[in-house]
């Protein structure tokens, strides 16, 4: 608080108490005006702050909101505790497989490579290629369509969850060699991606694998089993991160209904594939 200290505000203060009663007389009255108001409101000892005021539009509005009772609750809602323990809830369970097609051989068997968690992103890059063709004195090209490729692009989390940490390695390098030649047996094997039990997304696609780069990392030296006893794990990688290209191909020459062909439009509930394929990947 600032204190003037002067010989001529202190003595106009001491010789003439007027004004300063009447500051304290109006501070008085003012109180006297906010207690009224509140006890004519009904609530003396409010929430108000003493320099506000009811608002002539928005305040007749506040009361008719109090006097309104609270909504039925609506019987499908609940707290969330009851919520998790609801037993009309379903729990869905899907995953996401590279299926070798052709892993006995071609058209013999096949083997089935399911994916520990789902990608979060695909990147489908549909590429064509067109020979421009610039006849004399014309001035726009003619284009002439040479080809194109299609490719998938996604990243593959391996983590091992089992005790001798071979998992994570042992699925980076099935889809490395899927990449590559059986030696001189066989060509690159073809694969499909089932994404989901219904396989709607490329259930009608086969590729071949471009590409199968993948980075390890967190080196584990051993784990401890339920005996006490060391398990050396040969400073084996728990984690790696997989870049996966795919290429499509296809027997035919596709057409547009080929290429816009969805086989399954999205519904309550998604079929399960009933092929002998499926049945085997339940």
């Amino acid at each position: 608080m600032a204190v003037i200290k002067n010989s001529l505000y202190t003595g106009y203060h001491t010789s003439a108490p007027l004004p300063s009663n009447l500051v304290q007389w109006s501070l008085d009255a003012r109180r006297a005006i906010i207690f009224f108001r509140r006890v004519d409101g009904g609530q003396i000892f409010g929430g108000k702050e003493p320099n506000t005021r009811d608002h002539q539009d928005i305040t007749p509005y506040r009361k008719v909101l109090k006097n309104i009772p609270p909504a039925i609750a609506d019987p499908n809602t609940s707290t969330h505790s009851k919520f998790a323990e609801n037993k009309k809830r379903e729990s869905l369970e899907d995953y996401i497989a590279i299926i070798d097609l052709d892993s006995k051989g071609p058209d013999k068997g096949y083997d089935v490579i399911k994916l520990p968690y789902i990608p979060r992103e695909l990147s489908y890059n549909s590429e064509s290629t067109f020979a421009a063709i610039k006849p004399m004195g014309r001035n726009t090209a003619l284009y002439h369509f040479t080809g194109s490729e299609d490719k998938l692009e996604f990243e593959i989390d391996w983590h091992a969850h089992d005790w001798d940490r071979m998992e994570v390695i042992t699925n980076c390098r099935k889809i490395e060699a899927l990449s590559k030649a059986d030696g001189y047996t066989h060509s690159p094997h073809r694969v499909k991606l089932m994404w989901g039990r219904g396989d709607v997304l490329f259930g009608d696609h086969e590729f071949i694998v471009m590409a199968a780069p993948y980075k390890l990392s967190h080196f584990n030296k051993g784990n401890l089993d339920a005996q006490g006893n060391v398990l050396y794990t040969n400073m084996l990688p728990i984690q790696a991160y997989q870049q996966v290209t795919l290429a499509r191909i296809s027997s035919i020459n596709l057409t547009k209904i080929d290429i816009e062909y969805v086989t399954y439009k999205p519904g309550a509930r998604q079929p399960v594939l009933t092929s002998p394929l499926s049945l085997n990947l339940r």
